[in-house]
């Protein structure tokens, strides 16, 4: 693996300690997340004193309050179509808590997976066209829904889309259009995730119904979930919306279906992080959607009722362990097809396909892509048509890809780095080839070779308390975010034991520091750490780990090599 360190001059860096205050390592950690001044470093330190953008900026967006405000004084039946993910479903459960209290007449429809797929649907109009709809709201999705958004029109129905996702040339014939993305938007910062662009919408509202924002910020805490799930740059306007989101959840200033999440995955929501939603409340939102129906997130995160709101957190606990099942099978399955396929010499793309289950092929999708560095596609394949979920590696833009290959497609959408398609089955390896032709044009070999970027190089006394109160402060972590990951050369590891058959736990020391360290699936490194003649480097994430009440600082080991002279 390539460690990549920042390319910033060391005078510059000490420049910048000087102007902020700061030692010269967190200064130079500050100026590779791009802080070069001091409302820079104050904005990112102290976000909630920082106003957020005029929602009024946006395109489109005066015509959406005037819409939605005369539609609930004219008591017309909304209807909020959702998608299945968890920005999906934050996004739809936030508009319609807050438009419940302007009218009655508000349903919300979100989508199945398996049988309607991605997006506004011809179902979903067919549904709303049954039930005497006036308007539709989209959540997360709808910029690219040209011909659903037609026949909606057709049938009497008027659409607003909120979106976040790269638009095709045209636009559909909506009343209006919320997506920072789109072209010549007007919008300070084209960001934000499907929750963040429904947020807007909330304040934008508020301002004109009550003449401050305020009202909305309750919905705080569904904008945190959907924007750290939808792995979202957290940079800007989504780091404030978020850290102020965090927050809510850790006073219990939330919805009662979250704190219970946090209950069923046995963590303590006053510890709340961006790792803690990634890894634990997002799996359980997502796997309704992946296994089932949706819209039982929606009931979870809606409901003002704690026995409600813990029998369905149990549910969806339950529905994620059924979705962890599949997700080994399917993962097991896509590797052996890549080696029986492809054999030692992979191709810059992989195109995999099989009778899987389409709701957890993103998530494989994604591990494939981890484990064999390059772009994947998977399809789950199913009465002569395919839906495929695509992930993408750094530098290589999945949603242009895509664009190269639309007319083996019959729909797609997504951004650079994940995307969705639908295909024919007879389509497949028409598709596959226009794909690894175009891969082959774009992407070279330095992109295909494993890297993890590195802050600095530290000294073992530079591991200390200062240094963990510092990270605690750069939170939430997340993407264009990360947590900063330190290099500490020329050491020698001590007792280092196997763990679980597959991790490595050892210890370190120099003078009077000592840290004890863990290697999660590193077992291959275990020879290494058994030379006591072999001192290594190591790039590694400080924490704080409690045991038995006592708090130490513990290193996660992210990469080992052989220290050389």
């Amino acid at each position: 693996m390539k460690w990549i360190y920042p390319d910033i001059p060391g005078d510059d860096v000490l420049e910048f300690s000087r102007q902020f205050g700061l030692p010269y390592l967190y200064t130079s950690i500050l100026l590779n997340r791009n802080i070069r001044s001091k409302d820079a470093l104050n904005k990112y330190f102290d976000a909630a004193t920082y106003s957020l953008y005029d929602p009024f900026s946006m395109l489109d967006m005066e015509t959406a309050v005037s819409v939605l405000i005369g539609a609930c004084k004219d008591k017309k039946n909304i209807l909020i179509y959702g998608d299945y993910d968890v920005d999906g479903v934050t996004s739809a459960s936030m508009l319609y808590l807050f438009l419940k209290e302007l009218s009655e007449k508000v349903y919300y429809y979100i989508p199945e997976r398996e049988k309607e797929g991605y997006g506004v649907s011809r179902e979903g109009i067919d549904y709303a066209i049954e039930r005497e709809i006036d308007l539709i709201i989209t959540c997360d999705c709808g910029i690219t829904a040209h011909d659903e958004v037609a026949y909606a029109k057709s049938n009497g129905i008027e659409v607003l889309i909120t979106d976040h996702h790269e638009q095709a040339e045209h636009l559909p014939e909506a009343l209006a259009i919320l997506n920072p993305k789109r072209q010549k938007e007007t919008y300070p910062f084209r960001e934000l995730c499907g929750a963040g662009v429904v947020f807007k919408l909330l304040e934008a509202i508020c301002i004109r119904l009550y003449g401050t924002p305020e009202r909305a910020k309750q919905y705080l805490d569904l904008v945190a979930v959907g924007t750290a799930a939808d792995i979202v740059p957290l940079v800007d306007e989504n780091r404030t919306m978020v850290r102020e989101g965090l927050a809510r959840i850790r006073r219990q200033e939330c919805r009662l279906g979250i704190l219970e999440l946090f209950n069923v995955c046995k963590m303590d929501a006053d510890d709340i992080s961006v790792i803690n939603i990634v890894f634990g409340i997002a799996p359980r939102l997502n796997a309704v959607g992946r296994m089932g129906s949706a819209g039982r997130a929606i009931t979870l995160l809606t409901t003002e009722d704690r026995y409600t709101a813990r029998q369905y957190s149990d549910i969806l606990h339950k529905e994620n362990e059924e979705r962890q099942k599949v997700e080994r099978n399917v993962t097991l399955e896509a590797v052996r097809q890549v080696h029986e396929k492809y054999g030692e010499k992979l191709p810059k793309a992989l195109v995999l396909a099989g009778d899987w289950h389409p709701g957890v092929i993103g998530i494989v999708s994604s591990k494939i892509k981890d484990k064999f560095n390059r772009p994947v596609f998977l399809i789950a394949q199913k009465e002569g048509q395919g839906k495929g979920s695509g992930r993408s590696i750094d530098n290589f833009d999945l949603h242009a890809a895509l664009s190269s290959c639309a007319e083996h497609l019959e729909a797609f959408g997504g951004h650079q780095m994940a995307a969705g398609l639908t295909i024919a089955e007879t389509n497949i390896p028409a598709f596959e080839a226009a794909l690894l032709e175009y891969a082959e044009r774009h992407i070279t070999p330095d992109m295909l070779e494993p890297v993890i970027h590195v802050d600095a190089d530290v000294r073992m006394d530079d591991i200390n308390g200062k240094l963990m109160a510092f990270l605690h402060d750069m939170e939430p972590f997340g993407p264009a975010n990360m947590r900063p990951k330190f290099g500490l050369r020329n050491v020698v590891p001590r007792n280092p034991v196997i763990l679980k058959d597959k991790h490595l736990k050892f210890s370190i020391k120099e003078d009077n520091h000592s840290f004890n360290c863990i290697a999660w699936n590193m077992l291959e490194c275990f020879e290494l750490m058994m030379d006591p003649s072999q001192s290594v480097d190591l790039v590694f994430v400080p924490t704080m780990n409690e045991w038995n009440g006592t708090k130490r600082i513990q290193l996660v080991i992210k990469d080992i090599r052989p220290h050389i002279v």
